[in-house]
Parts: structure tokens; C-alpha cells; sequence
């Protein structure tokens, strides 16, 4: 019986293995780093065509030479950066056939989270959280102001897609390159334009408030699309014009 005993006792610990319980550790630092860039990309603090210096980001992030290395081949793997010889990393430019493609894949994603948010938007303090995020972005002075029009999109997208709770959505979403494209394309929009997608959103968001996950899909898929008819034709590739 007493010779049992240890073997019992060490089953539990043999099921508590790292491999267990890895889904719940958080994301690595070269990723965290790839995160960092991708949002100074989104805040035009890092441009097209700029050559993002390893000493800067090591200094600024606050990590080593290897996992600044890291995280720039996971951009570039991404499509986000170039590893260029005796270069380094450089930011790229989308040509007219990336973004297309790259629009129509958000257009799948995003109207899927806009499905899955209004579902959920009944739970807990999501609508609060959700109408919060969309007043900065929806409210009626924001059209005029282009800047602030960016940065409030960025965060309703955030809370859009943590109220849409989907770990697999957010694995395969090309947040990176979604980024990339919002910061090339944004000075090329009109204030006719920014109306236009605002009034979009204030419709997106009626749709998810109201829990109408067919329709809230339907207006943010339509959208991704105007949002390429808005910029596409303004763009040759390999770049911009």
C-alpha cells in the first residue's frame, strides 16, 4: 500500500508540465517589440521607407540587441519591414496589390469580430466599455480632425476585438500590416472622406449596441470595402503616388 503511494502523489505534478500550461503564459518580448513598432507605425512615428535603427530601439523599448533582431524578422516575416543588407530593417510600402489583398482579408476578419462583439455586447460592462470607445470616435467635431480621427480608430478597434473575446481571431489577425496600411494611406483622405467613414462607424456601432450580429458583420465587411474604394485608386504601385 505505502509503496503506492509516491506514485499517486507524483501524478498531479506530472500533468502541471510548461507544455500544460503555455497557452496561459503571456506573449514573448520579440512579439511585445513587434507590437511596440507595429503602434509607432500606426502613430507615424516610424514612416514609410524609414530605416528602423537597432541601437534606437534597443535605447526607447528598453531590450537587448537579440530580441530587437527577433522581433524585426517577425515584422518582416509579416511583410511589415524589409531586411535589406547592409541596411537593416526598413519600413515598407504596400504597393496598390498588397493592400487590396490585405483589405480584403481584414474585410472577412473585422466583419466577424463585428458578429462576435454584438453578441456579446449584452455581457457584463461591455456595451459601457463599446460605447465609450465609439463616442471618441463618432462624436461630431472628430471629422474635422484627422489626427485625432486615427488614434480613436485604433482604440475602438482594441475594444472591438477584446469584446469579441476570440484568441483565434486575434492569432490570425494582420494587426501589423493592417497598421502599416492606415498610416500610408491616412494623409491621402479628404475631409469629405473622414465624414464618410465616420458616419460608417456610427452605423457599425448602432448594429453592435442593438446586438445585430448580421447586420453589424454586413455594415463593417461594407466598410473594409468603401475604405478601398476610397484609397485604392489613389495608390500605384510600389507605392504611393
Amino acid at each position: 500500500m505505502n509503496d503506492n503511494k509516491p506514485a499517486a502523489t507524483r501524478r498531479p505534478a506530472v500533468r502541471k508540465t510548461p507544455a500544460a500550461v503555455s497557452p496561459a503564459h503571456p506573449r514573448s518580448t520579440p512579439d511585445r517589440v513587434a507590437d511596440a513598432i507595429g503602434k509607432g507605425i500606426l502613430n507615424r512615428r516610424f514612416v514609410v521607407g524609414q530605416r528602423l535603427v537597432e541601437t534606437d530601439l534597443m535605447r526607447d523599448l528598453g531590450v537587448g540587441r537579440s530580441t530587437v533582431r527577433e522581433a524585426l524578422r517577425v515584422l518582416a516575416a509579416s511583410g511589415v519591414v524589409e531586411l535589406a543588407p547592409h541596411r537593416g530593417a526598413v519600413i515598407r510600402s504596400l504597393t496598390r496589390e498588397d493592400a487590396a489583398s490585405l483589405l480584403g482579408v481584414l474585410e472577412v476578419l473585422s466583419g466577424l469580430a463585428a458578429r462576435l462583439a454584438a453578441q456579446r455586447i449584452h455581457l457584463g460592462d461591455n456595451a459601457k466599455r463599446f460605447e465609450a470607445a465609439a463616442h471618441k470616435l463618432v462624436r461630431d467635431e472628430t471629422p474635422e480632425a484627422l489626427d485625432h480621427v486615427l488614434d480613436a480608430r485604433a482604440h475602438y478597434y482594441k475594444v472591438l476585438f477584446d469584446i469579441a473575446a476570440s484568441p483565434e481571431l486575434d492569432r490570425v489577425l494582420p494587426q501589423a500590416r493592417a497598421h502599416l496600411f492606415r498610416a500610408q494611406f491616412h494623409h491621402l483622405l479628404t475631409p469629405a472622406d473622414v465624414r464618410a467613414m465616420v458616419a460608417e462607424y456610427r452605423g457599425i456601432t448602432e448594429a453592435i449596441l442593438q446586438g445585430d450580429a448580421d447586420k453589424a458583420e454586413k455594415r463593417m465587411r461594407r466598410h473594409l470595402q468603401k475604405s478601398g474604394e476610397r484609397t485604392l485608386p489613389r495608390m500605384r504601385a510600389p507605392g504611393l503616388e
